[in-house]
């Protein structure tokens, strides 16, 4: 798990239940944990920031911030310059200090690797060897499970009974911290174990 330095605070900012949901279990995935603050208004980010207590990062989606956005995105860095920012649904290229930016229209790899950089995740850590965590047979099964495949098509696959299957996601799961399918998919994705375009719909 990749822990952010002296448990970091982070504001989840967006007017979205279900977009605040899946900043938080994208994160729980990526094994990022700070504080986390969430809020559901722009006044309630302005409240927050430039108190005692600093606010290390803050992911918003655009739907919070008042017209004119750059604007309001510039009052947010006058309250609190260290703050890190990043901005879901919008691209503000046209601002020189821009944000770090996901476009609504982004795949599954470049949430990640832009979630990877704004939290300065080096890609040596990402790239660690699996087989100190996995042995070769679980990889292939999370391969697998990862790829969309089903217990029984999966022991086809393999040769193995679905007992053996079942056992192999256990302690996979053990291993890892991690009970989603969703989860173990972002997670083979990012140890370059399959490509994104390999996930079966």
């Amino acid at each position: 798990m990749v822990h952010t330095e002296n448990k970091s605070t982070l504001i989840i900012a967006s007017r979205q239940f279900m977009c605040r949901f899946g900043i938080k279990t994208m994160l729980s995935v990526l094994g990022i944990e700070p504080d986390i603050i969430e809020l559901n208004d722009f006044k309630g980010i302005v409240q927050k920031l430039g108190r005692e207590n600093p606010v290390t990062y803050l992911i918003m989606s655009d739907d919070i911030l008042p017209e004119p956005k750059v604007a309001s995105l510039d009052k947010i860095k006058k309250l609190d310059a260290g703050v890190k920012i990043m901005v879901i649904g919008v691209d503000l290229k046209k601002d020189k200090s821009k944000p770090y930016h996901i476009l609504n229209a982004d795949n599954q790899k470049e949430v990640l690797d832009e979630l990877q950089e704004f939290f300065n995740e080096s890609e040596n850590t990402l790239d660690s060897d699996i087989p100190d965590v996995l042995s070769d047979r679980e990889i292939d099964v999370l391969k697998a499970v990862a790829q969309g495949y089903s217990n029984k098509e999966i022991a086809e696959k393999l040769f193995i009974s679905t007992n053996t299957v079942i056992t192999h996601r256990k302690n996979i799961t053990d291993k890892l911290g991690i009970k989603t399918i969703a989860g173990l998919t972002v997670y083979a994705i990012m140890k370059k174990i399959i490509e994104p375009e390999d996930v079966r719909m």
